[in-house]
């Protein structure tokens, strides 16, 4: 348990597993939405894998920050594995496994944006570089 309340992501990190054998799960089905899932899951995976496993350099930050923001803060990334899990509850008894799995965890990345006992790991860190005055995607102007 220790371990765990050093860096949350690490144990949290075989989602992209569970995504990409989703995506490949979902192109065995072979009809054309189930096909199309498959792709976006298994793209999905990579990235996820991507961003969580390896620590990213700051020009990979600067990329996520430009086009995905939202995989910067617990609630973004929660609601993405949320999406994924639920997109998997299809079809084969692995699938659902996996796509309850994703789903759950991503319940407890929303849970953590509200619980606060855990800092942002580095993988979910904004650039160092970014500009002070961006606004981020998940946050309204508070005027």
């Amino acid at each position: 348990m220790e371990r765990f309340t050093q860096n949350p992501a690490e144990l949290l990190s075989a989602v992209g597993g569970f995504v990409i054998a989703g995506g490949i799960g979902s192109l065995i089905h072979l009809t054309f939405s189930s096909i199309i899932i498959g792709i976006y899951e298994l793209l999905s995976g990579a990235i996820i894998l991507a961003l969580e496993v390896v620590s990213p350099t700051e020009q990979q930050k600067a990329l996520v920050h430009s086009y995905a923001s939202f995989l910067h803060s617990f609630i973004g990334r929660g609601v993405l594995y949320i999406l994924l899990g639920v997109l998997m509850l299809n079809n084969y008894l692995i699938l659902q496994i996996c796509g309850s799995v994703v789903a759950f965890v991503g319940v407890v990345y929303v849970a953590l944006n509200f619980v606060h006992l855990f800092e942002a790991p580095s993988t979910m860190q904004a650039p160092s570089g970014s500009d002070p005055e961006a606004q981020p995607v998940w946050q309204a102007p508070t005027e």
